[in-house]
């Protein structure tokens, strides 16, 4: 498979580790998220890799032992929730089986590629507790939604919802001590959506009081032990005290600040972003510019996204950036390709181009 040539001399884990000390170099570094990732290492400079607690993956399709039932009255699910009834796995065994799984899949990359090792953050493991599951179409397409049911949970049950996010956070904790201390591992991400476009999800005292607090605790762990501390959030985390985040982590992903489903959506999109760099300066890397919305698009042709990576660079400058996909390839979608090839080699032409 063909289908970016990489040629410039440094490596792709020196060219990541330079963005992220301040010392880019003329070639911006690339990483295009796949869920395969021999064709995330062909294509860029990174290679994340999850490490799962897969019992509760599971969570998305089958549902969550937390779900409300269908026509269940609030009142009844609100008492029913019980979180001893739930077999807890042990720490143990979890972070044992998870670290595993992740050094089978990542080991192989680590001679020259940035390795990222990537857990889901609490907020995100919380909701899959109370998901109801997935339709049979929707399974098919390896989609996970968010049903908020957790969100609902908080609102009605603080004392009982506080405590499950505080037990699941402390899984997830061990979870990152266990990988930062991989000597190949370069940083670690979280992914924990707390946003939409024009909201918090979560009351702000939330957000402040337990989301803030643990992810300021998983960022001390990782850069304790070395390594770069990365937040994954969906949204507009340019909201009220969410902004804190861009202090707590050395990179932040994917900047989903507003749509971009259109190239007009696009420019509007590169604005906020500069915007974002203003507010909080040269202190964080910016994992973004490549919309996957864009990218398979079959109706945008390869000049249009051209011009919108442009427009980015231009703009925002190439410093602390890592040029990067907002999401990984859509579910029965592939870079293969022919025409989403075109657009990448473009985008690596532009990343390169001086």
């Amino acid at each position: 498979m063909r289908l970016i040539v990489r040629d410039h001399v440094m490596n792709s884990k020196r060219l990541v580790i330079k963005v992220f000390e301040g010392e880019g170099e003329e070639v911006v570094p690339l990483h295009i998220e796949s869920d395969c990732k021999n064709e995330e290492a062909l294509l860029g400079d990174i290679v994340g890799v999850g490490a799962k607690v897969v019992e509760w993956r599971k969570f998305y399709r089958k549902g969550g032992p937390f779900a409300r039932r269908p026509h269940e009255k609030l009142s009844v699910w609100i008492n029913r929730v019980n979180l001893e009834e739930y077999e807890w796995p042990e720490v143990d065994e979890v972070v044992r089986y998870a670290v595993e799984v992740f050094e089978e899949r990542a080991k192989k990359y680590s001679e020259s590629k940035f390795i990222v090792y990537k857990v889901l953050g609490p907020t995100e493991t919380s909701e899959s507790f109370f998901t109801r599951g997935l339709s049979r179409i929707r399974t098919s397409l390896n989609q996970v939604v968010h049903e908020f049911g957790f969100a609902t949970f908080l609102l009605l049950n603080v004392k009982k919802a506080c405590k499950l996010f505080n037990k699941i956070s402390r899984y997830v904790l061990e979870l990152i001590k266990a990988g930062a201390e991989i000597e190949y591992v370069d940083a670690v991400r979280v992914a924990d959506d707390v946003a939409t476009y024009g909201r918090l999800l979560y009351p702000q005292w939330f957000i402040k009081e337990h989301y803030l607090k643990w992810h300021k605790e998983f960022s001390r762990v990782i850069k304790k032990s070395g390594k770069y501390a990365i937040l994954h959030c969906d949204g507009d985390i340019l909201i009220n005290s969410l902004r804190e985040i861009f202090r707590i982590y050395d990179g932040i992903h994917p900047l989903d600040l507003r749509p971009r489903f259109s190239t007009k959506d696009a420019r509007r999109w590169i604005n906020s972003i500069v915007r974002a760099r203003e507010i909080v300066g040269s202190r964080v890397v910016f994992f973004t510019g490549i919309p996957i919305e864009l990218l398979f698009n079959d109706s945008i042709g390869v000049e249009d996204i051209y011009d919108i990576v442009r427009m980015f660079l231009e703009t925002h400058g190439r410093e602390m950036l890592i040029l990067a996909t907002t999401h990984s390839n859509y579910p029965g979608r592939s870079y293969k390709e022919p025409l989403v090839m075109r657009k990448l080699e473009a985008i690596n032409r532009l990343r390169k181009a001086r």
